[in-house]
């Protein structure tokens, strides 16, 4: 595993290939964390705690973002190519028949705990991987079977991690 994979993250969304630009355009924006005066005077807010610096309207359940490595490994799971920057977005409709019946065979069964590992090399780095709680895959799937149907409703024909 390289190192940018742990550090770097990708989003999961749901979206369609604008006409006019020819780029593709998510339908599932969760909108900013953050409120709009936060971002123009922050230093007035008490850190991060402070609920009044909270945009209301901000959707987290349309919001996915995964490092690189755990990303690729929920598309594994799914079985999914895991190169995705050199792949198309894939077919919203066969992504929610593929989440929604990988659901359905995990009913009951939650994926396994992946405890802490690491990796010691005498003279050289030192990795950690932080491990998986049980049940990590059936909530990230979960998760993005309900962005891709969102997606859907609103207009998408694709899902993509970036």
């Amino acid at each position: 595993m390289r190192y940018t994979e742990l550090l770097e993250s990708m989003s999961f969304s749901a979206g369609h290939k604008s006409k006019e630009s020819g780029y593709w355009k998510s339908d599932t924006d969760s909108g900013d964390y953050y409120n709009d005066d936060f971002y123009k005077d922050p230093d007035k807010y008490d850190g991060d705690d402070d609920e009044s610096a909270l945009n209301p309207n901000y959707k987290p359940e349309l919001d996915l973002t995964l490092s690189n490595a755990s990303m690729r490994e929920v598309f594994h799971e799914l079985g999914y190519p895991t190169d995705l920057e050199d792949r198309a977005p894939f077919p919203v409709d066969e992504f929610i028949a593929r989440t929604t019946q990988w659901l359905q065979k995990h009913l009951g069964k939650l994926s396994p705990e992946q405890p802490t590992q690491v990796a010691k090399t005498p003279h050289g780095a030192t990795m950690i991987s932080g491990g998986r709680p049980e049940g990590y895959f059936n909530r990230v799937i979960k998760q993005m079977n309900q962005i891709a149907r969102t997606g859907k409703q609103n207009g998408a024909t694709h899902v993509w991690a970036s």
